[in-house]
């Protein structure tokens, strides 16, 4: 498995095409590649960070803010979440 994904980011009518290490949040890569994501706690409990998946598949930590049917229609978290997929795409 690669070590980083490839992911493209639609936010705010702007598309980012970037490569998202496995080990970090896509908050923390959009904040490293100066990209001003919505976010707040960072801790998976406010969900201002709230994005839908439109391909691929992601894995996330803590998950209080988000219902079982949210995360099966493809919602994450953002500060959360972690590439699992080598390709992905994500909509704010």
């Amino acid at each position: 498995m690669a070590e980083v994904a490839h992911v493209q980011v639609d936010l705010d009518g702007r598309r980012h095409r970037l490569l998202w290490p496995r080990g970090q949040s896509l908050v923390d890569l959009l904040l490293d590649e100066g990209v001003e994501v919505p976010h707040s706690c960072r801790e998976g409990r406010c969900g201002s960070c709230v994005a839908t998946v439109v391909r691929g598949e992601v894995e996330m930590a803590a998950c209080d803010v988000l219902e079982p049917d949210d995360v099966r229609d493809g919602l994450i978290l953002a500060c959360q979440a972690r590439p699992v997929s080598a390709d992905l795409h994500v909509r704010f």
